[in-house]
């Protein structure tokens, strides 16, 4: 509890703070309160006028990482200093009454769809983790009778060595090659949110092909592969509240019978469900042309699975950053798609048009310049459908999948 992880940090003279993110910035609130006798270090390129910054790490005890920051890309080794995060400690602390939720696509809606569904049963939820609010902000509201849902992403997951009592895996595809060493260090860090379960623990996960990717065989928990669950409860969504995909609600009723749920409160649950922004966001409609914004599409897989359940798509507009992805899935999948205007922009928007031209394929194709004017074209060819879902991250051009949901919003106001 709060008294056993304050006691933990007060035995060290010294805490850095690597990283003053959201992560970072909580922790020094937490350590102002509870740990005024410690000394704070912050390292940080950007609160540091002093290029050998790093040097700082020296001077602390513990080093309390962001998961922002990529040790790998900084050459330097984990064991090399005496580092933890924030998940890592409250995992440690409160892991046992923690529902987590990973996965490459599909974290935000779940855990959204969790908490909603927990508080409609009458139970007491907080939600919190890579959704926006560090664990740290909520908690002095969890007691012995909390249930704390919690987005974990790759990054918080690497190197801990402490997981949630119910463990969700939504999905693995490829990610964030420009983070890790490979790809399958990827996946490891994803793995420590079971990997150290105990026996009484839970671990749900959706993989057609489980063993692909982890030994099963090794899981020492309680394992539900709902791959293949057939549903009770099928519900559809209107273009404009939204979608859940099949897979979501498949782990979510698995969940709602684990924890003895009854059928109104996630019933309630779905009838109340709205789209969270930048997630197959309806965003506007122009002369009966619906405008759909996925900005959170960051790969491949993502874009072709918007396509799929929205159906009516006849022009997409996609790219962003290179991050050595592999586009020639999404290019197949869309020269075989009814698809009929594809709007390409930016670094990998140029990869993919590229592809494409070479297929001789009879789709309208268009490269454009910027997100704006690929609005633009968007407007003067769309009949039906218009879906940005760029299939790539937007570090290159924005700060985060948000600030670019915003801009394509943006674009179409005045229309």
């Amino acid at each position: 509890m709060l008294s056993d992880l304050i006691s933990e940090l007060e035995a060290y003279k010294s805490i850095a703070i690597f990283g003053c993110g959201v992560e970072g910035q909580s922790f020094e609130r937490f350590a102002k309160k509870y740990l005024p006798d410690v000394t704070r270090i912050i390292v940080d390129k950007n609160h540091s006028k002093d290029a050998n910054y790093l040097q700082g790490l020296n001077d602390a005890e513990l080093i309390i990482k962001s998961p922002g920051i990529s040790l790998h890309n900084l050459g330097i080794a984990y064991d090399a200093y005496n580092f933890t995060s924030i998940t890592e400690l409250f995992l440690k602390h409160f892991g046992s009454q923690t529902i987590g939720v990973t996965g490459t696509k599909g974290k935000s809606t779940l855990v959204t769809l969790i908490d909603a569904m927990l508080k409609n049963a009458g139970k007491k939820a907080i939600l919190c983790g890579n959704i926006g609010i560090s664990p740290l902000d909520a908690i002095t509201q969890i007691d012995k009778e909390t249930t704390v849902v919690m987005e974990l992403s790759s990054h918080q997951l690497h190197h801990i060595s402490s997981s949630p009592h119910i463990a969700i895996l939504t999905n693995l595809f490829e990610e964030h090659l420009d983070y890790y060493e490979d790809l399958a260090d990827y996946y490891t860090a994803k793995f420590n949110i079971f990997a150290h379960q105990k026996s009484e623990d839970i671990f749900i996960y959706n993989l057609k092909n489980p063993d692909a990717f982890f030994d099963t065989k090794a899981v020492a928990t309680k394992q539900y592969n709902v791959a293949t669950k057939q549903l009770k409860h099928e519900h559809f969504f209107d273009m404009q509240r939204g979608f859940i995909h099949h897979a979501t609600l498949q782990i979510l009723e698995q969940l709602a019978e684990l924890l003895a749920i009854d059928d109104a409160s996630y019933i309630k649950t779905l009838s109340e469900f709205q789209t969270l922004p930048h997630r197959l966001e309806f965003a506007k409609e122009i002369d009966g042309v619906s405008f759909i914004n996925d900005s959170i599409a960051t790969i491949p897989e993502a874009t072709i699975e918007a396509v799929k359940i929205l159906k009516n798509v006849d022009t997409l507009i996609l790219g962003g950053n290179d991050r050595g992805v592999d586009y020639d899935a999404l290019v197949a999948f869309l020269c075989e798609s009814d698809v009929a205007n594809i709007i390409c922009f930016s670094d990998t928007g140029k990869q993919i048009y590229e592809k494409i031209e070479q297929d001789k394929t009879s789709k309208n194709l268009f490269y454009m310049p910027s997100l704006r004017e690929s609005v633009q074209k968007a407007r003067s060819v769309a009949k039906k459908i218009v879906l940005f879902s760029p299939a790539a991250s937007s570090f290159n051009e924005y700060k985060n999948f948000i600030e670019r949901g915003n801009a394509f919003k943006k674009h179409l106001e005045g229309a």
